[in-house]
C-alpha cells in the first residue's frame, strides 16, 4: 500500500502558521524564517531568487554576509519543518516551495485578520513589502480590517476655556491661548470639534493668567474630564502680556509645544475604550514615525495610517498618509513612480473631500502639493485658507513660504520660514522646519544660516539624510575640511551606497538645491581631492 504524501498548510492572514495535514504545528520560531516562508508562499510560482530574499531581509549587509545569513535562516526553517523539510527546495540561484506538498490558505472573507499579523522584521525592505501586500488586500477587499476596537462616529468635544453657559473672569488673553491650543489639539484628533456651550466636554483647555507689576504668569492645563486627570500643564512668564500676545512666533511656539506634548501624552495612555487616546494615537504615532527619518519607522507609519482609516474614514488620516509617502520619497526611501504620485494625489483629494473645512488637513494638502509636486497654484489658496482659521499652522506656513519664494518675494518667504522655525522649536517638527529653512537659505545664498539650520536639524535627528547632505556640500563649498571629513563619515553611516562621485555628478542624487545655487561647483575641487577611502564607516552589526 502506498503511503500518502505528507502535505504542509501555510496560513498568512492573521498570525502566520504552518501545519502538517495531521494538524502538527510546524511554525518556525525565528522571525526571518517566517518571513522567508511568507515571501515564498506569496510568490505566484512559490519561488524567489536568493538575491531578492537577501535584499528584503538583510538590505543593510554586504553581499557575502547576507548570503551567509540566508543560508543559516534556511537551515533553521528546514529544521522547524522536520520530516517535511523537503517541501523547501533550493539551488544556487533560487529558493522555492514544492507545490505538490504545500498548500497556501486563501485570504479569509469573513474574519477580521491582517496579512502577517504581528510579524515585525527589522528591515525596511521587508516592511515596505508587507505594507504593499496589506494595501493590496485592503484594496481588493480580500481581507477586512484587523480586530482593533471600532472607534465609532462619536465626535470628541474639546472645551476651550470656561463654557459660555458659565460666568467667569476670562480675559481676551485667556481666550486667545485657549483657542490656539484647543484648535491644534482638535485638528490632530480625528472627528473632533471645539465646543462652546456644553459643559460635558471630553477635554478642557484652561488658561490662567496672573498679572502683577513685574509681569504676568501664564498657566495652561489640558484636562481629561472623563478620567479626572490633568493630561499636561505648562507655564511661562512674560514681562509684558500685551507684547507676548502680539508676538505671534513666541505665542504660537508656546501653544504648539503644549498641544504637541498633550497629544503625545494622550496617545501614550492608549486604552481600548478610550476614544481620544486611540484617535490621537493614530496621528501621533504616524507623525512621530515619519519624523524619525528612520527607514523602517517611516514605512511603519503607512501601516499605522492604513489601520487608522480602517476604523475611521477621516480626512486627517488620508492627508497624513499623503504627507508620509511624500516624506519617504523625499528621503529617497521609495522611487517616485507615476503610480505612487497618483496614489498621493488621490489621498490629498480624498482628504479634502472628507474634511473640506479642516485647517490642518488644508495645511498638509498645501504642504505636499508644493514640496512634492511644485503645484503652487493649488497650494497657495489652500495654505492661505488654512492660515485664516489657524494662523500658526506649521504645514501651511511652510507651504506659503515656498509660494512666496516662487513669486520672487524673498524677504516674505524668509520671514515666514523663520517664523515657522520658532513655532516648531520645542516640538517634534523642529528638524523638518529647520531643514526647510536651510534649503531656503541655500537658494538666497545665506550660507552661514543654511549651515546653522542644517546642523540643528541633523543634530536633532541623526538619521535624517537631507540635512546631512546639505552640510556636506556647504562644508566643502566653505572649505571647512575638518567638518567635511566628519560629515562624509556621518553620511556614509546613514546612507550605505553613498560616494563622493555620486554626490557630485549623479543628477538623480537629491542635491538639486545645492547644484542650482552653485554650491556643488564650488565644492567640487575640495571634494574631488579627497581620498574618500581613508574615511572609516561604522561596522554593521552582524
Amino acid at each position: 500500500m502506498l503511503s500518502r504524501t505528507p502535505s504542509v498548510s501555510i496560513t498568512l492572514h492573521g498570525q502566520i502558521s504552518v501545519k502538517s495535514n495531521d494538524g502538527t504545528d510546524l511554525t518556525p520560531r525565528g522571525k526571518k524564517a517566517l518571513a522567508i516562508l511568507a515571501m515564498l508562499a506569496e510568490a505566484d510560482t512559490l519561488k524567489r531568487a536568493r538575491r531578492w530574499l537577501e535584499h528584503h531581509l538583510w538590505s543593510d549587509r554586504a553581499s557575502e554576509q547576507a548570503r551567509g545569513s540566508l543560508r543559516q535562516t534556511l537551515f533553521e526553517l528546514r529544521k522547524a519543518l522536520g520530516i517535511l523539510d523537503s517541501c523547501v527546495k533550493s539551488d544556487r540561484m533560487s529558493i522555492w516551495l514544492d507545490s505538490t506538498m504545500v498548500q497556501v490558505e486563501p485570504p479569509p472573507t469573513g474574519a477580521r485578520r491582517e496579512f502577517l499579523e504581528g510579524l515585525e522584521v527589522s528591515d525596511p525592505q521587508f516592511s515596505a513589502w508587507v505594507y504593499r501586500k496589506r494595501l493590496h488586500y485592503r484594496t481588493t477587499g480580500s481581507t477586512p480590517p484587523s480586530d482593533v476596537p471600532q472607534i465609532g462616529p462619536h465626535a470628541i468635544k474639546i472645551q476651550c476655556g470656561i463654557p459660555l453657559t458659565k460666568s467667569g473672569a476670562e480675559t481676551v488673553g485667556n481666550r486667545i491661548v485657549d483657542n490656539q491650543i484647543g484648535n491644534l489639539i482638535s485638528d490632530f484628533i480625528a472627528n473632533s470639534r471645539c465646543s462652546v456651550m456644553q459643559t460635558d466636554a471630553d477635554l478642557i483647555v484652561r488658561t490662567s493668567i496672573e498679572t502683577q507689576p513685574g509681569g504676568s504668569a501664564i498657566l495652561v492645563e489640558v484636562i481629561d474630564t472623563k478620567n479626572d486627570e490633568v493630561v499636561h500643564s505648562d507655564h511661562c512668564f512674560a514681562e509684558s502680556l500685551s507684547a507676548l500676545m502680539g508676538a505671534q512666533t513666541n505665542l504660537g511656539g508656546f501653544c504648539w509645544n503644549i498641544a504637541d506634548r498633550a497629544l503625545e501624552k494622550l496617545a501614550a495612555r492608549r486604552r481600548s475604550s478610550d476614544i481620544i487616546a486611540l484617535r490621537s494615537g493614530f496621528s501621533q504615532d504616524a507623525v512621530r514615525a515619519v519624523l524619525s527619518f528612520d527607514e523602517a519607522e517611516m514605512m511603519q507609519s503607512l501601516n499605522i495610517l492604513a489601520q487608522a482609516t480602517d476604523h475611521l474614514n477621516d480626512g486627517l488620516f488620508h492627508a497624513l498618509r499623503a504627507w508620509a509617502l511624500s516624506s519617504i520619497v523625499m528621503e529617497d526611501r521609495l522611487p517616485e513612480t507615476n503610480d505612487l504620485q497618483t496614489e498621493i494625489r488621490e489621498a490629498l483629494d480624498l482628504a479634502q473631500r472628507l474634511n473640506p473645512e479642516d485647517a490642518m488637513v488644508a495645511g498638509i494638502v498645501a504642504n505636499v502639493s508644493v514640496i512634492l509636486f511644485e503645484d503652487f497654484e493649488r497650494a497657495q489658496p489652500i495654505a492661505r485658507a488654512a492660515l485664516r482659521d489657524q494662523p500658526n499652522n506649521i504645514f501651511a506656513v511652510q507651504a506659503l513660504s515656498l509660494c512666496r519664494l516662487r513669486a520672487g518675494n524673498i524677504e516674505t518667504a524668509y520671514q515666514l520660514s523663520k517664523h515657522n522655525q520658532g513655532l516648531a522649536r520645542l516640538t517634534k517638527y523642529s528638524a523638518m522646519c529647520d531643514l526647510h529653512h536651510a534649503l531656503l537659505c541655500l537658494r538666497i545664498k545665506r550660507t552661514s544660516e543654511a549651515i546653522e539650520s542644517s546642523r540643528t536639524a541633523a543634530d536633532a535627528t541623526p538619521g535624517y539624510r537631507a540635512p546631512n547632505r546639505q552640510l556636506l556640500g556647504l562644508y566643502a563649498a566653505a572649505g571647512l575640511k575638518s567638518d567635511l571629513t566628519r560629515q562624509i563619515s556621518q553620511l556614509g553611516a546613514i546612507e550605505p551606497d553613498f560616494t563622493v562621485d555620486r554626490f557630485l555628478f549623479d543628477r538623480s542624487y537629491p542635491t538639486n538645491t545645492l547644484r542650482a545655487a552653485g554650491y556643488l561647483e564650488t565644492a567640487n575641487p575640495l571634494l574631488s581631492d579627497l581620498n574618500t577611502a581613508t574615511f572609516d564607516r561604522p561596522t554593521k552589526r552582524p
